[in-house]
């Protein structure tokens, strides 16, 4: 199946919405409760209410969805989406090591997807085709958790490494990406598993060599996080937040 996603020459760029990802979220608790919802309102149909009520929510999504002004604000939101990891590298306490004057961070999937997330929201519910969408907050929220899982997808599937990494912003490239690793076990949000290895970009060149030790020291960090306990993996998405004690 088609992502929303792909990934060209080392950059995401948005493709197009398909609907199967929308119909499996319609079987979820969620999504059931905002196809009931609609279903109510709906007289008759020979195919069934509900599945009139999803067919609805769909068109009116991607109606929506294909508005110029909104295609070009998800663009720029995909765009964006890796080069997050730019900032995000610098917070205070991650898991870090050097390599030959190359700084190797590990930056947690939950800080990058929290932070697109919020990008998103302000940006794209400001318009009002997404605005006034029968199916409100529900629907939208679908929408941008999808589109960020699609963005992840993408990178994962280009498997960045040390030869072949991704563009991560001006001062750093992804050189991997773990998406199994648990940070957090929330009880009302997505999990976002994994994090993303970024590599500092500096007048140093990286050589085979560094792309060698970077590759044996993402190799321990896969090695040495499943150690950590459930109070330190939280102690550093805490700490890299900027939450206080």
């Amino acid at each position: 199946m088609a992502g929303w996603v792909r990934c060209s020459g080392g950059r995401l760029i948005y493709t197009r919405i398909t609907r199967a990802p929308f119909m499996a979220w319609t079987d979820t608790p969620r999504g059931q409760a905002l196809v009931r919802s609609v279903a109510q309102h709906i007289r008759f149909s020979l195919l069934g209410k509900e599945r009139a009520a999803r067919g609805i929510l769909w068109r009116e999504l991607a109606a929506a969805i294909s508005n110029e002004q909104i295609v070009t604000l998800i663009r720029t939101e995909v765009d964006a989406y890796l080069g997050r990891l730019d900032e995000l590298a610098y917070a205070d306490g991650l898991p870090r090591t050097g390599v030959n004057l190359h700084r190797l961070v590990v930056v947690p999937r939950v800080l990058l997807n929290s932070a697109a997330y919020r990008s998103i929201d302000t940006n794209l519910s400001a318009q009002p085709a997404l605005a006034s969408l029968e199916g409100g907050e529900s629907l939208r929220e679908f929408f941008y958790r999808r589109l960020i899982a699609e963005m992840h997808a993408a990178a994962a599937r280009a498997e960045p490494s040390p030869k072949q990494p991704l563009a991560a912003g001006h001062d750093w490239i992804s050189v991997g990406v773990n998406s199994d690793f648990v940070w957090r076990v929330p009880f009302n949000a997505p999990a976002w598993a994994g994090h993303h290895y970024v590599l500092e970009l500096t007048r140093e060149p990286i050589t085979r060599a560094v792309r060698k030790t970077v590759a044996e020291r993402i190799h321990g960090f896969e090695q040495s996080l499943t150690s950590l306990s459930r109070i330190e993996r939280n102690d550093i998405l805490r700490r890299a937040s900027g939450v206080p004690d």
